[in-house]
């Protein structure tokens, strides 16, 4: 949030000595003074910038919900290279901009607010002063629910937020006012109802991933592992496929439940959820309260195993594997990793050199190459049989890759 508590004129920001009015994508021109008196975000932006790309969208989405509102306005100050890189991204935004031709302003702009990076969003309440100079997390984080924008609204949402961590249940997160129920892959719909009192497993993933696409069969694994020990258990599904043919062919191919494509709860839920990117996996306990919402990276270090989740299994597994840690070599020399000897190394993340996977805590590994191998990829025994040859004259076994 801005700490400034000052007014800002924004006819002489947006305006210059040849020009006092912004236009519309359609050619018209909209007088700079019309803007008094309304909330205005200054959108800083480009068609070349990849994030830009992915969050307009999601600005024009909540641009339209409040247009029936009629005090809130956005002004495009982009940074396009060309005008007709600039008039063909500008056609997808339904507000006002500075012409592309008054680079002197736009210039002046960035200089003003200090824009280091894009997509950036800066807006100003009612009487111009700045009442939150990170638009795109505010908007990303709330959506329409952060308007009008200010610390007072914010404030507000992070204490409803709180409270309603504290009394969520598997409904309050998943019934809508449109839909009390998800779907089984044979198109079945399932009541939320019928999901009280299980662990959830919240998937958000999409076909175009390939994260998402490897790491797939290893959920499947777990999640028939831990059906076996426990069939409390069902994971949903939550796409950001990008048609529905796509969603049906990649979710063909999982045996748990989902939420139909297109469903509103997808953006709902992603927010709650704060989720950044994909594939991520949210575990919700048979309370409905979130256990965590790292499950994804725990079910890739532990498997099945790291099922149910919870801050004391997960701590159990740790020492588990910190015991298990001291009976292994302090160094070793590895066919793949010829140049150094490889050290026992604890390590936050990484991602394994041998066999192309993520890897948690422990790995062997080598500082100067910056070279990592998990803790089986690197004690794998040569003599292991039952191996088939994989792609660029590798030898895998289940997701152990060494040189053939």
């Amino acid at each position: 949030m801005a700490t400034e508590d000052v007014s800002l004129d924004l006819s002489t920001l947006l305006s210059s000595e040849e020009r006092d009015f912004l236009i519309r994508n359609n050619g018209d021109q909209v007088k700079v003074s019309n803007l008094v008196g309304k909330i205005v975000g200054f959108y800083f932006s480009g068609s070349w910038c990849g994030p830009c790309r992915n969050f307009t969208p999601l600005l024009v989405e909540v641009y339209e919900q409040l247009s029936s509102k009629g005090d809130f306005e956005v002004v495009f100050i982009s940074s396009d290279r060309d005008d007709e890189s600039f008039n063909t991204y500008f056609s997808e935004m339904p507000w006002l901009a500075i012409p592309f031709s008054d680079t002197e302003t736009r210039k002046r702009l960035k200089e003003v607010f200090k824009v280091r990076g894009i997509p950036n969003l800066v807006i100003f309440d009612a009487n111009g002063k700045v009442s939150c100079d990170d638009g795109v997390s505010t908007v990303k984080e709330h959506g329409v629910d952060g308007y009008p924008f200010n610390l007072d609204r914010l404030n507000f949402l992070k204490e409803q937020e709180e409270n309603a961590k504290k009394n969520q249940t598997i409904s309050s997160i998943l019934v809508s006012s449109s839909r009390d129920y998800v779907i089984s892959n044979d198109g079945k719909k399932v009541p939320v109802s019928d999901l009280v009192g299980k662990n959830i497993l919240l998937y958000f993933s999409a076909q175009w991933c390939p994260p998402c696409r490897a790491f797939l069969p290893k959920l499947i694994e777990a999640y028939h592992t831990i059906k076996r020990k426990d069939n409390a258990f069902e994971v949903i599904f939550i796409s950001s496929d990008r048609d529905q043919s796509t969603f049906d062919e990649f979710y063909s191919e999982m045996p748990w439940l989902a939420l139909p494509f297109g469903d509103e709860r997808k953006q709902i839920l992603s927010r709650k959820f704060k989720i950044k990117g994909i594939p991520a996996a949210v575990a919700i306990g048979p309370s409905g309260r979130t256990i965590t919402k790292e499950a994804r990276m725990h079910l890739t270090a532990y498997g099945a195993d790291a099922f149910p989740f919870t801050e004391e299994h997960l701590k159990q597994l740790e020492e588990e594997i910190e015991e298990k840690a001291k009976g292994w070599p302090e160094k070793v020399k590895h066919e793949l990793h010829t140049e150094h000897e490889l050290i026992r190394t604890k390590r936050k993340t990484y991602i394994c050199n041998g066999c192309r996977e993520t890897g948690y805590s422990w790995s062997f590994y080598c500082k100067q190459c910056d070279f990592d191998l998990h803790p089986k990829c690197a004690l794998k025994e040569d003599e292991d049989t039952g191996s088939e040859k994989g792609k660029e004259g590798r030898i895998c076994d289940g997701d152990v890759c060494r040189r053939a």
